[in-house]
């Protein structure tokens, strides 16, 4: 017998263990995470594994077909600061790469009034990369502004060749999107956020491109 995992599809394969006197192996957080499951997922995960009778099964997927967590476009309800708003069906979504001064600090208020201006009520597409998740367990995304048609991205595992090393970065924006604009990259420019990048990680698609 076979369940599904709401809101999620194929991410995990749940299976009646009825009487069983085999041993259960637990999945826990820290090996979930190890797994490469994103944190936003992993609450949901733990939980279905405490109900009576059932065992999980990982499967290798894509994290990112569940448009549940992973949104691919979405319109902006309200912007929480400079680098992180929420979408009108309540997900929270950072921005990838960049960091806005946290409240009280210097620039705070200017950093979310950029943002705001650049995507508040407007309609946006969300582009994923090799890191999916913060430590809060939002999204993290690339966002696109005034596309003129649904672009096309790469895959969000599209940079990673090992852990720690990349494909050659993007530099030119995606079919379909010719004509927007990389809202990360237009609140560097307004200097309202710093390019946030780890040397001990692997590049990210536009890394380059920003940094430049």
């Amino acid at each position: 017998m076979h369940f599904k995992v709401f809101p999620l599809k194929k991410l995990v394969r749940l299976e009646y263990m009825g009487k069983s006197k085999t041993k259960k192996k637990f999945l826990t957080r820290k090996r979930l995470l190890a797994m490469g499951v994103p944190l936003v997922l992993i609450p949901g995960i733990l939980f279905t594994q405490r109900i009576g009778g059932l065992k999980i099964l990982t499967e290798t997927t894509n994290y990112y077909a569940s448009q549940t967590v992973f949104p691919k476009t979405g319109v902006v309800a309200g912007v929480e600061d400079g680098d992180t708003f929420q979408l009108t069906n309540g997900t929270t979504v950072r921005l990838l790469a960049v960091n806005a001064p946290d409240r009280g600090e210097k620039g705070y208020e200017e950093a979310g009034r950029a943002l705001g201006k650049l995507i508040s009520g407007r309609k946006i597409w969300l582009e994923y990369d090799r890191y999916q998740d913060d430590k809060f367990g939002r999204p993290l995304a690339w966002v696109w502004i005034g596309c003129e048609s649904t672009p096309r991205f790469t895959p969000a595992g599209y940079m990673k060749k090992s852990k720690n090393s990349s494909q050659e970065g993007l530099r030119e924006n995606p079919a379909g999107c010719k004509e927007g604009k990389l809202v990360n990259e237009e609140l560097v420019k307004q200097s309202a956020v710093e390019l946030k990048f780890y040397s001990d990680r692997g590049e990210m698609k536009y890394q380059a491109r920003l940094g430049d």
